[in-house]
């Protein structure tokens, strides 16, 4: 055995392309330790040992963080945002395979907010709609699936989608590690969510690593495994789950749901900040998450860094 130890994800069967912690070689018993976890977050975990056969894999186990208190993990995530529809063939063809690809490749490593663009999951009128022609109208673009990488000190890269799925894995994958390999990590987030009633409340903790101008913050009610009817290039028609759907913001008041958090900010200056987000019905309770953006602008392409948590 060359080498052995841990990997961990978001995501059920984690592999060592993801998050992995090594543990020397040889055999015999070991351990490590799990540090600088997301709060309120559910993470799955494999032991693993590689040697020359390649890469074996233990049972997997899973467990959930506590809430307790916000601590901001000095972390890069790359931001992506997807707009596309049920019935657009090409968006479950490509579209949506291609965010799959990324959610199980870069797990916690990027933060997907899905737009379903006026469809069977989204009224044109709805906030998530409007949140993606936002950033349409940014780039000049009408078309569909088109899909947009954002993160501080790395300019927002966009496309539509190539009629291959490896030639698409592969230039979304070069996207993200172009963010995940910026290491001038400017500002931080951290977050958790619950709900009770009608309303899910978001506590968050905002980190800056250096002297900044103003910042905004979006706070965004996602919901997962939203089953529709969708359209595929090249095939029949099928339901289908579609993840990370954008439902509702904390703040409506602008296309982007963006507002201030301040006008100056020094270096290792924390901000708290406490938001509510009504839970309608018709979305399942189950499958909520919330997503966490900081934005340097209130322009499309301002998103400097989020985190994406669990609604508890």
């Amino acid at each position: 055995v060359t080498e052995r130890g841990i990997c961990f994800n978001i995501a059920s069967n984690p592999t060592t392309a993801n998050n992995k912690i090594i543990s020397g070689s040889g055999n015999g018993n070991f351990t490590v330790n799990l540090n600088s976890l997301d709060t309120n977050t559910t993470y799955y975990v494999r032991a693993y040992a590689i040697n020359s056969a390649g890469t074996s894999y233990g049972n997997e186990i899973s467990f959930t963080t506590l809430s307790g208190t916000l601590v901001v993990v000095k972390r890069q995530r790359a931001t992506v945002t997807y707009v596309g529809a049920t019935w657009c063939p090409p968006c479950g063809a490509y579209g949506e395979p291609t965010k799959q690809h990324m959610e199980s490749t870069f797990g916690s490593d990027v933060v997907i907010l899905n737009v379903q663009f006026g469809d069977a999951i989204s009224n044109a009128v709805d906030f998530g709609p409007n949140f993606g022609e936002a950033f349409q109208s940014f780039v000049g673009s009408n078309g569909i699936p088109h899909a947009y990488w954002s993160s501080a000190n790395v300019a927002m890269d966009h496309r539509g989608f190539y009629s291959s799925s490896s030639a698409n894995a592969t230039a979304a994958d070069a996207n993200i590690n172009a963010i995940l390999s910026n290491v001038n990590v400017s500002v931080g987030v951290a977050a958790s969510a619950t709900i009770s009633g009608g309303t899910v409340t978001v506590e968050t903790l905002t980190k800056f690593y250096s002297n900044q101008g103003e910042h905004y913050i979006g706070v965004y009610l996602l919901e997962d495994s939203v089953m529709a009817n969708q359209s595929i290039s090249g095939s029949p028609d099928a339901i289908t789950p579609h993840n990370n759907v954008i439902r509702y913001p904390a703040y409506d008041g602008n296309s982007l749901g963006t507002q201030s958090i301040g006008t100056s900010f020094t270096a290792n200056q924390e901000v708290l900040g406490s938001y509510s987000i009504p839970y309608f019905s018709g979305w399942n309770s189950s499958n909520l998450q919330v997503a966490v953006v900081i934005w340097n602008s209130t322009q499309a392409d301002g998103i400097s860094n989020s985190i994406i948590v669990d609604v508890n």
